[in-house]
């Protein structure tokens, strides 16, 4: 594990427990962007992460949105019903 997971484990997620890979990889650019999915356990129980990384030459940039158990059902429902339509 590279030192920025470290920290990333430390400050942020909490422990992962799952990492599902990467869901998009794309690059506009110079620019790259990467999104993975996380199950984390940390001070706040376990969560879902989405981990959106970007990095360019000379910048880099990392976001996250995490969901306790609640939310996450929210998401899949939206997931399911938006697959039905697409």
């Amino acid at each position: 594990m590279g030192l920025w997971r470290r920290i990333e484990e430390k400050i942020w997620t909490g422990k992962v427990l799952k990492e599902y890979g990467p869901i998009v990889e794309d690059q506009q650019g110079i620019a790259r962007r990467k999104v993975t999915v996380l199950l984390a356990e940390g001070k706040r129980g376990r969560r879902l992460y989405i981990r959106t990384s970007a990095h360019a030459w000379v910048s880099a940039s990392v976001q996250f949105l995490d969901f306790d158990r609640d939310a996450a059902l929210k998401l899949k429902v939206a997931l399911d019903d938006a697959l039905t339509q697409m």
